[in-house]
């Protein structure tokens, strides 16, 4: 057990944690200016119901897919889709609607809330608290107010995560695809939350996406925004936020497969073309310490092979898109860096590095949608003894036993 996890169960022992949750509580209360309620109906409610000022722009029922991991274990060596769930796909406009900062949770009226995610939760697998959700229970939410303003109309493009590379890829910069086809006219500003707009790539790839050249306006986490008219388009992909379980599953995340393929072949012509070594190493020096392993030996390693060190966060969104579609051989630690793989060509090879073997991996229905080799390795392909614990925990690749793989690959030294 690492330090971290003995401290929290001591925490728990003392009640500290109960203690820190409610201050935090009124820290919230005071930051977001009260706490609201509403009952929770989904797009399923809205095609059965009335609901007077929700118009539906278009609405599409596609199947989701996901696929298992591939591990470096013998079992299996190759990623099959497999047919998940049946998911609505849709574009209304709200008339009277009002958006929050960093949640995708929208007030209709009379404290109805569309929020779509529970209503395919049917096992109540996953947890919805977010810096402005506080709880779901039932067909209730509970959540942050914020600070009011108003516009007269306005296109949604945020929600919880956008301040993350991998969703903000997959789950909003997809919307743009459909948005640029719905006959929506330019003087509707595009809001988006202000992270977006604060991060260099990030910015660069909304900009991208928005090709039409619709006002891009910054949504701060502390805001909600009253909307007299809102033009809201939903993810195409299932991709939730935490579990309320330990127990991952490979069908937590589901994708259409066919809105993977438009967004590659969407954002691919935006390439720089610039020209990047053919075998390269992720780095993740500049991440988080979440996920961190012996990196610097791994790396004096492949460098036997012909491996260069790349940083994602050093280049530009146009830059990432031609590496990663250059590229012979990608490896690194799991990470935000590997969203580009949705760029790579079906002849690249990939390994990625995880502490532990889990039936859940986020890049791996890209992979098999997309035809790209990837291959996850472990420290338990070394050692058969390990203590499964969280899996951002920190591991150690085994130098000696990455080289033999490599080898057994077809990879030589230079």
């Amino acid at each position: 057990m690492n330090k971290s996890h003995t401290m929290i169960n001591i925490g728990r022992k003392l009640r500290l944690n109960k203690i820190a949750y409610f201050f935090r509580f009124i820290r919230n209360f005071l930051h977001f200016r009260g706490l609201m309620y509403g009952k929770i109906v989904s797009i399923k409610d809205i095609l059965d119901g009335c609901f007077q000022n929700v118009e539906l722009l278009y609405h599409n029922n596609v199947r989701l897919y996901y696929a298992h991991p591939v591990y470096n274990d013998g079992s299996s060596n190759k990623s099959e889709l497999i047919e998940g769930m049946d998911y609505i796909q849709y574009a209304v406009s709200i008339h009277n609607a009002i958006v929050y900062g960093d949640s995708n949770q929208i007030t209709l009226a009379r404290n109805q809330v569309l929020f779509d995610m529970p209503s395919y939760d049917t096992s109540n697998r996953f947890r919805y608290s977010s810096s402005k959700i506080l709880a779901v229970k039932g067909n209730h939410i509970f959540y942050w107010k914020g600070i009011t303003l108003s516009m007269e109309k306005a296109i949604w493009m945020g929600g919880i995560f956008t301040g993350n590379y991998w969703h903000l890829t997959y789950e909003f910069i997809n919307k743009f695809i459909y948005l640029n086809k719905l006959d929506i006219p330019l003087d509707f500003p595009v809001l988006v939350d202000q992270v977006c707009l604060d991060f260099p790539q990030y910015k660069e790839l909304i900009d991208i996406a928005n090709y039409k050249g619709y006002p891009i306006i910054g949504v701060n986490r502390r805001n909600r925004v009253k909307i007299g008219k809102l033009i809201l388009i939903n993810t195409p992909h299932f991709l939730p936020p935490n579990l309320n379980t330990s127990e991952h599953r490979t069908e937590d995340l589901q994708f259409d497969v066919k809105a993977l393929r438009d967004l590659k072949n969407y954002l691919l012509p935006y390439s720089s073309h610039r020209e990047f070594p053919k075998r390269i190493f992720m780095s993740r020096k500049t991440a988080s310490s979440r996920k961190s392993f012996n990196e610097d030996a791994v790396i004096q390693l492949l460098s036997e092979f012909g491996f260069e060190v790349m940083v994602a966060d050093a280049l530009s969104v146009a830059d990432q898109i031609s590496l990663f579609n250059q590229a012979e051989w990608i490896i690194g630690g799991v990470g935000a860096a590997f969203t580009n793989l949705l760029y790579c060509n079906h002849t690249t090879k990939v390994i990625l590095f995880i502490r532990a073997r889990h039936l859940y991996s986020p890049f791996s229905t890209i992979a098999s949608a997309l035809g790209i080799s990837l291959l996850h390795v472990t420290e338990e392909d070394t050692n058969k003894h390990i203590v499964r614990g969280d899996i951002h925990d920190s591991f150690e690749i085994d130098l000696s036993y990455l080289k033999k793989k490599l080898i057994e690959l077809g990879l030589e030294t230079v």
